[in-house]
């Protein structure tokens, strides 16, 4: 029994090659460095590049789709109210749906009218509404991977996301 033990005791171990561990200590740095071009691409596209690399702004999240977990964007805003709404303009595995139309009506004086306490009638208050209403027109945005609505895309070309996971740097 001690003669087994003092043999694999003496069996050296094999050093295991990064392929074999399924790592690679540079895959960080190369997926940094990629994110970083996708951006900057974004931030200076059509304008001449600077001289000296500056940095780009700082991204509110990392948007990913809820359902698949695929990239959706990596440069995005924050809401200011609403924490789990995001909006972007240039973004990754999304398609917009240009035949579906969505409509939200918004007050346009809405700020305005809440400091404004006076009584009116029924019929005042109902013309004054409908003169002041004003409809936005979104587009429903899915994910290109399994089509999990996202996001809308409004007039502004500019993408609102609602339905997202969110990685926050």
């Amino acid at each position: 029994l001690a003669l087994v033990t003092k043999k694999k005791k003496n069996k050296r171990h094999r050093i295991l090659t990064n392929d074999e561990l399924l790592y690679d200590p540079e895959k960080d740095n190369r997926d940094q460095a990629w994110v970083d071009a996708q951006r900057m691409g974004y931030h200076y596209f059509g304008l001449q590049r600077p001289r000296q690399q500056q940095p780009v702004p700082n991204s509110d999240a990392v948007l990913n789709c809820p359902a698949c977990m695929t990239t959706l964007c990596l440069d995005c805003q924050r809401h200011e109210s609403y924490k789990t709404q995001y909006r972007a303009m240039f973004v990754m595995n999304c398609s917009v749906n240009k035949e579906e139309v969505l409509r939200y009506k918004t007050s346009e004086n809405r700020k305005k009218r809440r400091g404004h306490k006076k009584m009116k009638s029924n019929r005042e208050d109902a013309a004054e509404q409908a003169e002041t209403e004003v409809e936005e027109i979104y587009h429903p945005v899915m994910c290109t991977e399994c089509s999990t609505e996202v996001a809308v895309f409004d007039k502004d070309e500019v993408f609102h996301f609602f339905n997202v996971l969110a990685s926050h740097s």
